[in-house]
């Protein structure tokens, strides 16, 4: 079929518009990996660009050979796995509740859509965690605030009305419990929408650096973010460097630019979202539109 000559301009604007808002994202980027790559000269002379001058990893071998990255490498992942994991499973059995019918279920729905609007603030929210549930320095701190989200629980129950309730009241008929019903029956139907779920509350938690800073103080128990942000930020004046890297520089066993040490450092905190997400972007993309069109189909429903 012959496309018209507004679909043509169409597609040309179309594709013109999203090859622009990928060079956006994808230049930065490659300025980054060639920094961190390039030989020192390049890089004092500003003459990087896109690709790496004198080809040059002692950055790279500098920030994995750092304790202290390796230590807070861990704590993102031990952090990340465990805030998804335990965030998908406590926002499903709400979300599950919420789909059944039961007294004061209008109640409690206010109440919890109440919160998406007014929080307690920060000020009372850090004196609770502190010095009323004594979280300071714990992993739970960074862990308990992540669990829950309104929005989410929104989200995933609009999903599990979808399901066909022949499929629920068969399973009770068979004697399934409700547990076994949520887990058997009702997880494995919305894989889809969970994965993208799952995909949103790990990049929340990765890139969160703030909680670490009001609530942790042993270095030991720093996020990738945290540590990355004392790096680019707090000592791009002074060093740029972690304290194990700079005590290398003085000994003249390592000898590496702020701007390599920064930038590979800002490469190796992206490397584990960029590898994990091929795996899950088909569930990531159907969750997506399932949503969307369980949106859509809501809002004309409701005129």
């Amino acid at each position: 079929m012959k496309k018209s000559t507004g679909r043509i301009a169409f597609d040309i604007i179309n594709y013109t518009i999203l090859i622009l808002f990928a060079l956006t994202i994808i230049l930065p980027f490659a300025h980054i990996i060639a920094i961190s790559l390039s030989e020192e000269r390049a890089v004092v002379a500003l003459s990087v660009s896109f690709w790496p001058k004198g080809f040059d990893t002692r950055a790279y071998r500098t920030i994995l050979g750092d304790q202290l990255f390796i230590s807070s490498f861990v704590n993102s992942v031990a952090i990340t796995a465990a805030v998804t994991l335990a965030g998908l499973l406590v926002n499903v059995m709400a979300a599950y509740c919420f789909s059944k019918e039961f007294f004061g279920k209008k109640v409690f729905n206010y109440y919890f859509i109440l919160t998406m609007y007014f929080s307690g603030g920060l000020i009372p929210t850090y004196l609770w965690m502190t010095r009323y549930l004594k979280l300071k320095d714990s992993y739970l701190a960074l862990i308990l605030p992540a669990l829950v989200s309104v929005y989410y629980i929104i989200v995933i129950r609009s999903q599990i009305e979808t399901i066909p309730k022949s499929l629920t009241e068969a399973a009770r008929i068979d004697g399934a419990t409700e547990a076994q019903t949520l887990f058997l029956i009702v997880m494995p139907t919305i894989v889809p929408t969970l994965a993208a779920i799952g995909m949103f509350i790990a990049l929340g938690v990765w890139n969160s650096w703030f909680n670490v800073m009001i609530y942790i103080d042993d270095n030991k128990k720093w996020t990738l973010q945290y540590y990355l942000r004392k790096i680019v930020i707090e000592k791009t004046i002074t060093t740029g460097m972690s304290e194990a890297a700079l005590k290398m520089a003085e000994l003249g066993t390592v000898d590496v630019r702020p701007e390599n040490y920064q930038n590979a450092a800002i490469i190796l905190v992206a490397l584990p979202i960029v590898c994990v997400y091929p795996f899950v972007q088909k569930y990531f993309v159907k969750g997506i539109l399932v949503g969307s069109v369980k949106e859509s189909r809501d809002c004309i429903s409701s005129y």
